[in-house]
C-alpha cells in the first residue's frame, strides 16, 4: 500500500453518526410524517377502488394530532437550533466570525467568503 490511504466507504446512513440528537429526532419526525401522508394516500387510492365515499375519520382523527405534535416538536428544534448558533448578543456565527476578522473578504471567486 505505501503510505497510500484506503478511504473507507460510507453507507447511506454515516452522516446520521454526526447529527446531534435533536437534529436525528427532526429527522426521524419527518419519516414518520412522510410515512402517515404515504398511508393516507394508500387509504384514498384504496377507498376510491372499494367505491367508499365516507369520510375516513380514523384516519384523521388519529393522524391530526400526531401531525399536530410533530409540528410543535419540529418548530421547538428550529428555534433550540438558532439560539445555538447564535452569540450572547444575538449575533450569528458566520457574522461574529466576520465581525472578529474585520469583515475581510476570505473566499475565492469559486467560494464566496464570509
Amino acid at each position: 500500500m505505501g503510505g497510500k490511504h484506503l478511504k473507507r466507504r460510507k453507507g447511506l446512513f454515516y452522516h446520521l453518526i454526526h447529527l446531534g440528537f435533536t437534529n436525528r429526532l427532526a429527522l426521524y419526525i419527518m419519516i414518520f410524517l412522510a410515512a402517515g401522508l404515504a398511508g393516507g394516500f394508500y387509504l384514498a387510492l384504496k377507498s376510491i377502488q372499494y367505491n367508499y365515499a365516507g369520510a375516513l375519520a380514523c384516519w384523521t382523527i388519529v393522524f391530526t394530532p400526531i401531525g399536530t405534535a410533530a409540528s410543535i416538536v419540529l418548530s421547538q428544534i428550529v428555534r433550540k437550533s438558532t439560539i445555538e448558533n447564535s452569540s450572547a448578543d444575538g449575533e450569528g456565527i458566520k457574522y461574529a466570525a466576520a465581525k472578529a476578522n474585520g469583515f475581510v473578504q476570505t473566499g475565492s471567486d469559486d467560494s464566496p467568503g464570509i
